[in-house]
């Protein structure tokens, strides 16, 4: 007897949430190419906000479930709030979902007196300002769309943080330990937009070696 293997499309009809789905293991090098050149141009926080959205596999290389990733950008909070992204992923223990706050690739992290920075501190407030909301809401947060919800399902209103700031050149290494004790004390992970280009760069080698 044989079986006809499952295509993309037949794959993706059953999946929630199926159109910010992201086939995470087709990145190529071109992908981290085009990303690092518009790094380069990039001056604002909406210049990488845009290109993320149109190019959303570069987002989510760090992420380790493996049944799917998903990215899904600018989500409503009700009235009050707009994420710059949400991504997720699922394994066999359900769905995992982490904020993205996104700040400048021109802004710092910490002040040249070593104190968190302006842009840092409102980054993290957002994502703080997020979780009180998700707590009051998980409900109609988590809830099937199809029932009126954000069909956002498994979500932990004290999900994992993501800010992306700045450029690794302009991060002084005395600040290391700092950002250490921030991202452990808040739950949010802090790194420059060089770190998703280090992490889809992995991403390809091990897909090369793979490959073999």
């Amino acid at each position: 007897m044989h079986f006809k293997r499952a295509s993309k499309e037949d794959f993706e009809k059953n999946l929630p949430l199926r159109e910010f789905f992201v086939w995470w293991n087709e990145i190529n090098v071109e992908d981290v190419e085009k990303f690092e050149s518009h790094l380069e141009m990039a001056t604002k926080e909406r210049n990488l906000q845009e290109y993320l959205e149109s190019n959303p596999i570069v987002l989510i290389q760090y992420l380790g479930g493996g049944h799917g990733r998903w990215v899904i950008p600018q989500k409503r909070l009700g009235s009050d709030y707009v994420t710059d992204f949400v991504i997720g992923e699922r394994d066999s223990m359900g769905f995992h979902w982490t904020a993205v706050e996104l700040e400048g690739p021109k802004d710092k992290m910490f002040n040249k007196n070593g104190d968190v920075s302006a842009k840092l501190n409102h980054a993290i407030r957002q994502i703080t300002d997020w979780r009180a909301w998700l707590k009051n809401n998980q409900n109609y947060t988590s809830r099937n769309r199809k029932a009126d919800g954000l069909g956002l399902r498994d979500i932990d209103p004290d999900l994992n943080g993501l800010i992306l700031i700045g450029r690794s050149d302009t991060i002084d290494p005395a600040t290391n330990e700092r950002r250490r004790q921030l991202s452990k004390q808040q739950k949010i992970n802090i790194h420059s937009y060089d770190w998703l280009t280090r992490n889809a760069r992995g991403r390809v080698e091990a897909l090369s070696r793979r490959s073999y």
